[in-house]
């Protein structure tokens, strides 16, 4: 590599890590921390803080119980439309939050083909919105994972007569935890920066159905940029501790299939 190339290639990424730098600090600069103490001790944000985690919490439990399944029979099954299936699964992901609220509130509204469960500005709502956005990153961290498992070990239990539930919880789940754990924190993680849904499905009512995102959102249009402030650095602590778990647990994973693939 040419010496002018690394220094192009340096000048390139310099200029796009010094903006995500700069921005940061910004954001960082714009509150003492007295500000901000005093900020999260309003009962308005402590509120909103505690409905994020609580109902974070509640997709990621909800996402394990009904998301695993659905990753391991699209990992280890084969049948027509597992392909229509799968774009399912991720197309949460690549769609706007807004449309994914927009679909929830016509199912769930008057007249909707749920319109029996009372959902729409509740706490429930939100959960069903995080759950709608988020759970897709579960169901394909995990589904990579059961990928990954040697075939070999599988058709070894299958052989000795292990049941296909006691090799899924004794062989299959055992492989798969750090994949698993994996999505579960970048599930987590998405729920609680969710809004565009949020906001569509549950509204913005202050100590019922405000979320962190949502506060942020009302105390900044109405001009209380210190509290959007500490709600943010909030967040902004949140998403880079789990960021720095999510690539910690990536490298255990990692590590993991290397000894195995060394071992066998």
């Amino acid at each position: 590599m040419s010496l002018s190339f690394r220094i192009s290639l340096s000048l390139i990424a310099g200029i796009f890590f010094g903006c995500i730098v700069v921005v940061l600090s910004c954001l960082l600069t714009a509150t003492s921390f007295a500000e901000f103490a005093g900020e999260i001790r309003s009962p308005e944000i402590i509120s909103a803080i505690i409905l994020s985690l609580e109902t974070s919490i509640a997709v990621v439990l909800l996402a394990l119980l009904f998301r695993i399944p659905a990753a391991y029979i699209l990992a280890t099954k084969r049948f027509k439309g597992k392909n229509i299936l799968d774009t399912l699964v991720d197309l949460p992901i690549v769609l706007p939050p807004l449309v994914c609220g927009l679909a929830i509130l016509i199912a769930f509204g008057g007249g909707g083909i749920f319109s029996r469960f009372d959902v729409l500005f509740t706490v429930k709502g939100i959960i069903l919105a995080q759950l709608f956005v988020a759970s897709p990153f579960l169901i394909r961290s995990a589904k990579t994972a059961f990928e990954s498992i040697d075939q070999d070990m599988m058709d070894a239990a299958r052989t000795l007569g292990a049941s296909e539930f006691y090799t899924f919880k004794k062989v299959s789940l055992p492989l798969t935890q750090c994949g698993i754990a994996s999505g579960v924190i970048m599930t987590w993680a998405r729920a609680l920066g969710e809004f565009g849904a949020t906001a569509m499905v549950a509204g913005c009512i202050p100590y019922r159905t405000e979320t962190m995102t949502v506060g942020i959102y009302m105390h900044a249009m109405s001009g209380d940029i210190r509290a959007s402030v500490a709600l943010s650095l909030i967040l902004v602590s949140f998403a880079f501790t789990t960021l720095i778990v999510f690539k910690y647990l990536g490298t255990i994973g990692d590590y993991n299939l290397g000894t195995r693939g060394a071992a066998a």
